[in-house]
């Protein structure tokens, strides 16, 4: 290992692509004249920003004897050009790579880390074929890029990441003084009153966003994220997801079960191992998910509940994990990291990290718990039961969902920052409209790892609604904590990109994908699963209305039916793993 005081740091190396633009980096290398296998991190929030922390410092890569180079793309940082997300990511990532191999320090193997968008960096690199590029870490990243789900928008995570970009974008600008202030003023009020933009209506006129416009960031993305949020071509042309068939190297894939993109990263995963463009590529994918939020720091923290020192990304040591990697894909360094299984996986509940030989698990035994009740399960102080024994002739239970008083992602408010972790659902839970269904206490631990599934028979009198679901573990002292959720918009319940109208009053089927999620209920714990309209502000809310989306600011508040009984059994699919 190097001393830190051998690591030499450049500020400010420019790199002409192209079409001409410079894009700056800062590198990390050992101070000792030679040539390094390099790694490469690209990102839009200025390589300045303190971003690049945590399992990525640096300084840890560099004295290990790698040159590190931190990258502000296009129109960001110090880098020349005008930011757009994701339209010139495949061809800078190509030219960036190239550019690294080239160097007098470099020796010619490059690699790429990198969590959130610098992990989307790195596919969008990928895809390209840089022939220097050996292999990719991206962590807690889409390999696409809709900020959509069955038509339902990310409001709070997408309000929270395009406001990360506009101050930088106003120093840029040249314009008098006066007038910069007075923007930059206007802006930070607006960020500072966040929960303030989640309920303002219409979506496309948000405060902050018609701000930016002013500054110069144009056209901006959100504004149209709005406009052709259900246009394939739209997001075919400029923003197409990572076709993975085009990916030829190895990747390592790390997520937390609480980050909002871990499905994402699954995803990502399995399509590797399935279609990958190389039989490298294929057999010479890892994932490793931990009990984590979106953050590069990986506390044992997730909300309200620590899993313990173990769980953490210090102590799970996920900077030395991508280090062996990385020995093993640019060193040649044999050191036995492609002997082990290639899933591990933390499993909550039982607070132990696991390894596995496949994603989803082999040995699962998908079953069906269903929802029981007399017709009034509205609230945790209602009849509504769940458990395996499918339903007979029960009542429907109703509820009315208002726009206007949406059941929240989280007690306690919204916060100021993207909503990830597990929190205690029980003063949420005395809300009207929310549907809850518990099993009674297991007699034994119950493990649950895979993905989860909800399906739903449902009715509306509206013109278009959302359904939602979540599912909590039950303490035994009635502490309720959340794991996962789903959102499904009734117009897009068959596809994203056509919206298929429902009648009002009309019975209709609805798939609600759950996410992922590794749990075990413990004995004297319940399994539970709420059911409502809404999770505000991590999803926008259903107007229910049926109008363009985004558009306007009429409300109307919807009558809702949840059915199970004989013929609509309505039920969450577990995956429960075999004691």
């Amino acid at each position: 290992m190097i001393p830190q005081e051998s690591v030499r740091l450049d500020i400010n190396i420019p790199a002409r692509i192209r079409d001409g633009t410079t894009l700056y980096s800062d590198v990390y290398r050992p101070a000792a004249e030679g040539r390094y296998p390099a790694i490469l991190t690209r990102l839009p929030y200025g390589k300045n920003s303190g971003m690049v922390s945590g399992y990525m410092n640096p300084l840890r890569f560099a004295r290990a004897g790698y040159a590190v180079v931190i990258q502000d793309i296009r129109g960001t940082g110090m880098s020349e050009g005008k930011f757009y997300p994701r339209v010139n990511e495949m061809s800078d990532g190509y030219d960036a790579v190239e550019w690294v191999a080239a160097q007098p320090w470099c020796d010619g193997n490059v690699g790429m880390y990198g969590m959130s968008h610098l992990g989307y960096t790195q596919w969008a690199a990928a895809v390209m074929q840089p022939p220097h590029l050996k292999t990719i870490c991206p962590m807690a990243t889409q390999s696409g890029a809709r900020p959509y789900n069955y038509g339902a928008m990310r409001l709070n995570h997408l309000l929270v990441w395009a406001s990360m970009f506009p101050l930088n974008e106003l120093a840029r600008q040249k314009m008098p003084p006066e007038k910069a202030k007075e923007l930059r003023d206007r802006f930070i009020y607006w960020k500072d009153h966040i929960e303030e933009q989640y309920l303002f209506l219409p979506l496309k006129d948000v405060p902050s966003v018609k701000v930016v416009e002013e500054i110069g960031l144009s056209p901006f993305f959100y504004s149209d994220y709005i406009t052709y949020n259900d246009d394939e071509e739209y997001w075919k042309r400029s923003i197409s997801p990572a076709p993975l068939e085009k990916v030829v190297i190895p990747a390592f894939h790390f997520c937390g079960w609480f980050d909002l993109l871990v499905a994402d990263v699954l995803a990502s995963y399995t399509g590797m191992k399935e279609r990958g463009g190389s039989e490298l590529a294929r057999k010479n994918q890892k994932v490793i998910i931990g009990p984590w939020v979106h953050t590069t720091e990986l506390p044992s923290l997730a909300g309200e509940i620590d899993f313990g020192v173990a769980s953490t990304g210090a102590a799970a040591d996920v900077t030395g994990m991508h280090l062996r990697w990385f020995d093993y894909w640019l060193k040649g360094i044999k050191n036995g990291i492609m002997d082990e299984p290639p899933v591990r996986i933390f499993v909550l509940g039982a607070n132990v990290w696991r390894n596995e030989n496949e994603w989803p698990l082999a040995r699962t035994a998908y079953t069906k718990y269903y929802f029981h009740s007399g017709g009034k399960a509205n609230s945790r102080y209602g009849d509504g039961t769940l458990g395996i024994t499918s339903p007979g002739d029960e009542p429907a239970d109703t509820y009315l969902y208002n726009p206007r008083d949406p059941a929240p992602t989280k007690p306690g408010g919204a916060g100021s920052g993207v909503i990830m972790g597990t929190y205690d659902h029980q003063e949420t839970e005395k809300r009207p409209d929310i549907l809850v269904y518990s099993s009674a206490p297991l007699e034994a631990d119950l493990e649950v790892t895979g993905p989860i599934t909800v399906m739903l028979y449902a009715a509306t009198s509206a013109a278009d609604t959302d359904f939602t679901g979540k599912l909590l573990d039950v303490f035994p002292d009635g502490r309720a904590y959340n794991l996962t959720d789903g959102i499904i918009r009734a117009r897009y319940r068959h596809s994203e990109w056509k919206a298929e109208p429902i009648k009002p009053g009309k019975l209709y089927e609805y798939t609600l994908d759950m996410g992922t999620i590794s749990n075990v209920f413990k004995a004297g714990h319940s399994i539970r699963v709420e059911i409502s309209s809404s999770n505000f502000p991590k999803w926008d809310r259903n107007l229910n209305t049926g109008h363009k989306f985004g558009q306007d600011a009429e409300i109307e508040a919807a009558l809702q039916r949840i059915h199970h009984d004989r013929q609509y059994p309505s039920h969450i699919l577990l995956p429960v793993i075999p004691a």
